[in-house]
């Protein structure tokens, strides 16, 4: 029985050295993958990480409706242990494509040094703030669509055949758009379901869209559409 406990304590410790060595062995390979220059380094901080990742490749699913919001750095410190994980060692998110070359190293390299607020370089920084969503068209596209809709609503997407931009909307046979008419336009009444036909998709994970982005889609398409 002693032989036994002994190997079987051999045994623990030995595959606990492993995962130890296995995890070491991530970091140097991410080190060595992900190198930036000591200026970039210097840059490094929440607004930066904000630009360059969380709004264009994170926030259509983790928004402020969603399960994990990554939409201010109070939330991010949160999960920032998730984020590595899920980004660098089980390689889950973004569900919607791997990020590029450039885009993991600012990440990696902001992670390694905890997540900084503020860049080292000592330049201020304005914070990052929402663009004002205003009832016109060109404004609901930057700040609506091509956040929230355009990982399906693409030429390749699993909604390519439902077309977002301001001609398709006004001319569907779904009658998204009824100028004058929000209640019954199509568009408004996907977005205020709240079955599995919602969109964005909750079975998907998407966060829904906030009560403002409705109140102004619905503002924009009672004025007419016109704008």
């Amino acid at each position: 029985m002693k032989l036994f406990h002994l190997i079987s304590i051999f045994f623990s410790l030995s595959m606990v050295g492993c995962n130890y060595s296995a995890v070491e062995y991530l970091k140097r390979d991410e080190d060595k993958q992900f190198t930036l220059s000591n200026d970039k380094i210097s840059e490094l901080s929440y607004t930066l990480l904000a630009q360059k990742v969380f709004i264009p490749k994170c926030v259509s699913c983790h928004g402020a409706s969603g399960n994990i919001s990554l939409e201010n750095y109070g939330d991010i410190t949160k999960y920032k242990d998730l984020i590595k994980k899920s980004v660098f060692i089980e390689k889950t998110m973004p569900k919607q494509g791997r990020l590029s070359n450039e885009e993991l190293a600012y990440l990696w390299n902001w992670i390694k040094m905890d997540i900084p607020e503020f860049p080292q370089s000592g330049v201020n920084e304005p914070p990052v703030e929402a663009e004002p969503l205003k009832t016109t068209f060109a404004s609901i596209d930057k700040n609506v669509f091509q956040v929230s809709c355009k990982d399906c609503h693409n030429p390749i997407g699993s909604g390519k055949r439902i077309g977002l931009d301001k001609d398709s909307l006004l001319n569907s046979p779904l009658e998204l758009v009824i100028p004058g008419n929000p209640d019954e336009s199509g568009l408004i009444i996907s977005f205020e379901r709240s079955d599995d036909k919602r969109m964005p998709p909750s079975k998907e994970g998407y966060a829904a869209l906030s009560d403002q982005a409705i109140a102004v889609i619905r503002k924009w398409i009672e004025n007419g559409a016109k704008d």
